[in-house]
């Protein structure tokens, strides 16, 4: 097994990123460790942080995601220092019924164990994020997605 370095690492977190894109949740989940971690400060429809343990609440929290809205993203800035790296994701999600979007950018820091990556925290615009979610949940409730 290579070294882990800064092309490695963005290798890595871009083919997971590939993979979203792609909708192909078990070839993301390929690049994460067995015990890996994900933590969103944004995560909640009240814009509360959440936390996932490993491959099979990551699984069921991705294809959540996926069943209910369309999503895009790329890597935009990345730094790596070590076994943790920086990056800045723009990114494009549509909910598939109503057919609002939310686009914009968020920060995650990753944490790699090997060549795989063990933890990854993301950053997002928390009011922004619960906006949206509440105007989809809102639309959906009341049955009318113009």
């Amino acid at each position: 097994m290579r070294e882990l370095d800064a092309y490695r690492a963005r290798s890595l977190l871009d083919a997971s990123h590939g993979a979203w894109c792609n909708g192909d949740i078990d070839r993301l989940l390929s690049y994460y460790a067995d015990d890996c971690l994900y933590w969103c400060n944004a995560g909640a429809i009240d814009g509360s942080p959440f936390m996932l343990v490993g491959k099979p609440a990551f699984r069921d929290f991705l294809r959540n995601v996926s069943s209910v809205a369309e999503s895009r993203s790329v890597i935009d800035l990345f730094q790596f220092d070590g076994r943790i790296a920086r990056a800045q994701i723009d990114t494009y999600v549509r909910h598939r019924r109503t057919g609002h979007v939310l686009a914009g950018s968020y920060r995650q820091v990753v944490t790699y164990r090997g060549n795989e990556i063990w933890r990854i925290e993301e950053y997002h615009d928390a009011a922004k994020m619960a906006a949206f979610w509440r105007l989809v949940a809102s639309e959906e409730t009341a049955g009318d997605p113009q």
